[in-house]
């Protein structure tokens, strides 16, 4: 595994990070609570130093799982976690929080969305009371778009920003990626892998699962039709390397400026030993770039206005 800094905290971090979602298992199909563990057990050996959940993952029992997992590990491991709402749903919950994850201190709590008219400074000063009287060590947000980046930080030290990210959402990439550089703030990106399209999963109409995948514009005929071709020059550029499609997407999204560690999900073990092997190589720049462009030639197409992720409205 590899390392970098997380921000300004001095801490290493892994160059993945496992995201929790999963294990909450609401929504998520027929997940057993000794398999989530097993495989964050894999992840931990395997030298993944952060887990991220939030209590919105199965309405707390992503948190009590993860929680229960890294008390039980033989390696330290830190826990990040999300929580959304109205300021003063932050300050009465964090307890809650605690109790269920069973910690005196989360390390990194981020706001998960942010709040509609709720001013970004309430919502921040309201992460700052509760790391004030040390309940939570670092400061982070997810979803966040350039303008709130900017009220954030001139509310509270922000730690870290989560947005989508991968070869095809692009659209944060030329604002808040830049300021969170300028700022020393962590990029922990979801979604590498777009949904699996960048698996591999979906490379015809049909394939794609009547979900909320079936909402993602980049499912639609006229642009899975488009995306397919980049899928499959990056598939055999990851071959030229000896690494599958999703290595290789992987591997992009930690090579792009100013990302620290993008978030994977793993359902098991044998998932997440896949994607692992998304560090520790290098696509040649020649190949970054022009596998860069076509991915964002796709994604200055999609309408990110109603929302960031380019879905289509249900």
């Amino acid at each position: 595994m590899e390392y970098t800094k997380f921000g300004r905290t001095g801490v290493d971090v892994s160059r993945i990070i496992l995201g929790a979602w999963q294990f909450g298992k609401q929504a998520w199909g027929e997940i057993k609570d000794d398999e989530s563990v097993q495989t964050m057990f894999a992840a931990i050996d395997a030298g993944i130093n952060m887990i991220d959940t939030a209590v919105g993952y199965g309405s707390g029992h992503s948190e009590e799982t993860v929680a229960r997992t890294v008390k039980e590990a033989p390696k330290d491991c830190l826990i990040a976690s999300k929580v959304m709402g109205p300021p003063d749903g932050i300050t009465q919950g964090i307890d809650a929080a605690l109790a269920r994850m069973e910690v005196d201190c989360i390390d990194l709590y981020q706001l998960h969305y942010p709040q509609p008219r709720c001013p970004i400074a309430d919502q921040v000063g309201a992460m700052k009371e509760i790391q004030d009287a040390g309940k939570i060590r670092w400061i982070g947000v997810s979803n966040f778009d350039s303008a709130q980046m900017q009220e954030a930080v001139a509310t509270a030290r922000i730690e870290s920003c989560q947005p989508p990210y991968n070869l095809f959402w692009r659209q944060f990439e030329d604002d808040v990626l830049p300021f969170c550089g300028e700022h020393e703030i962590a990029v922990i990106p979801y979604s590498p892998l777009a949904q699996g399209l960048l698996a591999g999963r979906f490379r015809k109409p049909e394939d794609v699962p009547a979900d909320i995948r079936a909402n993602n514009k980049l499912m639609t005929p006229e642009m899975l039709a488009r995306c397919v071709p980049v899928i499959d020059r990056l598939e055999a550029i990851g071959q030229a390397h000896g690494k599958s499609l999703v290595q290789a997407a992987i591997a992009w999204t930690i090579q792009a400026p100013n990302i620290t560690a993008p978030i994977i999900g793993a359902r098991r073990a044998a998932q997440l030993h896949e994607n692992l092997g998304g560090v520790g190589w290098q696509l040649t720049d020649e190949e970054w770039n022009e596998i860069s462009e076509a991915g964002k030639a796709i994604s200055a197409d999609l309408d990110f206005s109603s929302n960031m992720w380019g879905w289509a409205p249900r």
